[in-house]
C-alpha cells in the first residue's frame, strides 16, 4: 500500500507546475480563451487555435499537453466558445472540453472598451492506467477502487476588462463548484483530485515608433495550499508581423519566444530554460500555437488584416 501511494504521489507531482494541477501554459496571451471564458467573442472575427506543449523533454513520463478552441461573436454583446484539451502524463490522462458564454458590456460608444464576463460548464475524465503502477498487493483496492475513469462536470467563470490595442486585465476561476460526482452516477460520491485555480493577467500596449511596439503582461497562478505560480512577460513586435519576447516564472523557469503573423495565420514558438532542479533531468520544455482566423462580424477594427499578436 506504501508503494502505490507513493507512486500516484508521483504521478500526481508529474502532471503539475509549481504544485499546480492544471495544465501550464507560456504563450498564454496568444490563446487566453484558455485561461478566461470572458474572452469569447471579443473580436470581430473567429480564431480558431491549436497549442501543443511539452513539459521537461527527456524526463520518463513528463507532462504532454494539448488544447483546440475556438470563440466568436453571436450579436447583441453575446459571445461564446468551445474547447477541447487533453493532458497526459504518465500514467494519468485528463480529457475534457467546455462550452463558454460570455457577455460583453460596452464601456464606449464605439465598442473598444469594454466589461466582460464569462461562464463555461466543463466535462473531463480523469484516468489512471494502473498497469503502469506497481503494488505490493496484486488489484490493490487503492487502484481499483481510486478516483479513475471518472467524468466530472464543473464549472469555469470569469471577468475580463479591455480597451482595444491598449490594455487589458482579467480575473478567472476553474472547477468553481468542485464537484464530486459523477456526471452519469449523481448518487455516487467520489474523489475529484482536481482543486479550484484562480487567474489573474493583465497587459499593456506601448507604441514605440512607427512600426514597433512593446508588450509587457503578467500572469499569475494559484490553487489553494500552493504557493503562487508567477510569470513576467515582456515582447517586442514589429508591423504586426514579427515578434519576440521573453518570460521569467519565479523559481522555474525563464521562457524564449517568437511568433510570426501571416494574416490568416499565425505561429508561435516558446522554450522554457528550467531554472529549478528539474533542469538536472531534462531539457527544457517545448511549446507550438498555430492559430487561424475566420473572417466574422466586422463590429469592431481591432483586427485590422491580420491575426492580433494577443487576444
Amino acid at each position: 500500500m506504501k508503494k502505490i501511494i507513493l507512486s500516484l504521489i508521483i504521478a500526481g507531482l508529474s502532471i503539475i507546475s509549481n504544485g499546480q494541477q492544471l495544465s501550464l501554459h507560456s504563450q498564454y496571451m496568444l490563446d487566453m480563451y484558455m485561461i478566461n471564458p470572458a474572452v469569447a467573442g471579443s473580436y470581430d472575427f473567429i480564431p480558431v487555435s491549436l497549442n501543443f506543449r511539452q513539459q521537461w523533454v527527456g524526463f520518463n513520463g513528463a507532462p504532454v499537453t494539448q488544447t483546440l478552441t475556438s470563440h466568436g461573436y453571436l450579436g447583441k454583446n453575446v459571445g461564446i466558445g468551445i474547447g477541447f484539451f487533453n493532458e497526459v502524463a504518465t500514467p494519468s490522462r485528463r480529457t475534457g472540453m467546455n462550452v463558454s458564454f460570455a457577455y460583453h458590456v460596452p464601456m464606449s460608444s464605439d465598442f473598444t472598451r469594454k466589461l466582460s464576463f464569462g461562464i463555461s460548464p466543463v466535462f473531463f475524465q480523469h484516468y489512471i492506467n494502473s498497469e503502469l503502477l506497481t503494488t505490493y498487493e496484486p488489484d490493490d483496492p487503492a487502484v481499483i477502487h481510486g478516483f479513475n475513469n471518472q467524468f466530472c462536470p464543473d464549472v469555469n467563470f470569469g471577468v475580463m476588462f479591455t480597451q482595444e490595442k491598449q490594455y487589458y486585465a482579467g480575473v478567472s476561476v476553474f472547477n468553481l463548484l468542485q464537484i464530486r460526482r459523477d456526471l452519469f452516477q449523481i448518487m455516487d460520491e467520489i474523489d475529484n483530485p482536481i482543486q479550484r485555480t484562480y487567474y489573474f493577467i493583465g497587459g499593456y500596449t506601448f507604441e514605440a515608433g512607427e512600426d514597433f511596439i512593446i508588450e509587457p503582461s503578467a500572469h499569475v497562478q494559484y490553487q489553494w495550499g500552493t504557493p503562487f505560480q508567477i510569470d513576467g512577460n515582456l515582447r517586442a513586435v514589429y508591423k504586426n508581423r514579427i515578434g519576440l519576447g521573453v518570460s521569467y516564472r519565479h523559481d522555474d523557469a525563464l521562457v524564449y519566444m517568437a511568433l510570426i503573423n501571416l494574416g490568416t495565420f499565425r505561429f508561435g514558438y516558446s522554450y522554457d530554460m528550467t531554472l529549478s532542479d528539474m533542469a538536472n533531468y531534462s531539457f527544457g520544455s517545448h511549446e507550438f500555437h498555430v492559430a487561424y482566423r475566420i473572417i466574422g462580424n466586422k463590429r469592431t477594427s481591432q483586427s485590422g488584416g491580420t491575426l492580433p499578436m494577443f487576444y
